[in-house]
């Protein structure tokens, strides 16, 4: 009688052994939906990882690529976001004369040499005004002799950190050769605190070329709104005929939430006005790229 006893508990154990299996797994030994609908009520979820945000290299666009095979000539091109501290380079290896845009090298050295004096005397503060605001030759000219020509200009460029500007020794200052993202560099003396130039002295500069004459003010302000803050130098010239001109311009911009430099250089265009035309079409495109994200 004992050994039935026994040997029914031992069943009734092992049935309800196999009930509590069924009802917690499902056929391959997994928990069953009931079972997992409960851990899944008591798990705490992670959101989800946000993707961080990269502004567009606007040079590498495709607005910018059909808008560059459009164009004619030579074309090089340098942007450097402010916001994001990214620089983007359009051939960068390319190297062009300055023409006039020379004229800022010319103020800022003339700025470093004599910051320890306090500001400009009035002959040349008028002098720089003349050179900036209204591109005059003859200003420029006596502003080059007193920085010391080529030797002094090539001095300042080395301090400053210009790597491919090579100022011209025979006094034709317009036809120092340099590379777009060497004139980002002049720009960054002229943006950020520097031992080179005071802060008066890039307030000063920048004050003077976001005064520029009302028929200079083109290049890279170009599709840029009349509310941002434009600084910029220009130039211009033809180089074998007047059917092959250089053109140039380079600038600070800043305004609904963008801050970047922008320097665009062109050599053989077809006019003087074709070239401004093909600067100022990709001064649209860079604005409005800086101002997206993906």
């Amino acid at each position: 009688m004992r050994r039935r006893l026994g040997a029914a508990v031992v069943v009734v154990a092992v049935l309800a052994l196999i009930v509590h299996l069924l009802n917690t797994s499902d056929a391959h030994g997994r928990p069953s939906h009931r079972t997992a609908k409960t851990a899944e009520r008591g798990a705490t979820k992670r959101p989800a990882a946000k993707r961080p945000q990269s502004h567009i290299d606007p040079f590498t666009t495709q607005a910018m690529g059909s808008y560059m095979a459009t164009r004619q000539g030579e074309i090089t091109a340098a942007v450097e976001n402010l916001n994001t501290g990214a620089t983007y380079l359009y051939h960068p290896r390319d190297t062009t004369q300055t023409a006039s845009i020379v004229k800022v090298d010319i103020l800022e050295t003339l700025l470093h040499n004599e910051q320890g004096d306090g500001p400009l005397d009035d002959d040349d503060a008028t002098l720089a005004t003349g050179m900036i605001e209204n591109s005059n030759n003859d200003d420029a000219t006596a502003l080059w002799n007193e920085d010391n020509g080529s030797t002094g200009i090539a001095a300042y460029n080395a301090l400053a950190g210009l790597k491919d500007t090579v100022p011209n020794d025979d006094g034709l200052w317009g036809e120092t050769m340099t590379t777009a993202a060497d004139q980002l560099v002049l720009l960054r003396r002229l943006v950020f605190p520097n031992p080179l130039l005071s802060t008066a002295s890039r307030d000063y500069q920048l004050g003077l070329m976001s005064q520029v004459e009302a028929d200079q003010q083109w290049g890279v302000s170009g599709g840029v709104p009349s509310t941002a803050r434009i600084a910029l130098k220009n130039g211009w010239v033809p180089l074998t005929s007047n059917t092959d001109w250089e053109v140039n311009s380079i600038g600070r911009i800043a305004g609904d939430g963008r801050r970047y430099l922008l320097a665009v250089l062109t050599a053989h265009d077809s006019s003087e006005a074709y070239g401004i035309a093909t600067i100022e079409g990709i001064s649209a495109i860079v604005w409005k790229d800086l101002g997206q994200t993906v």
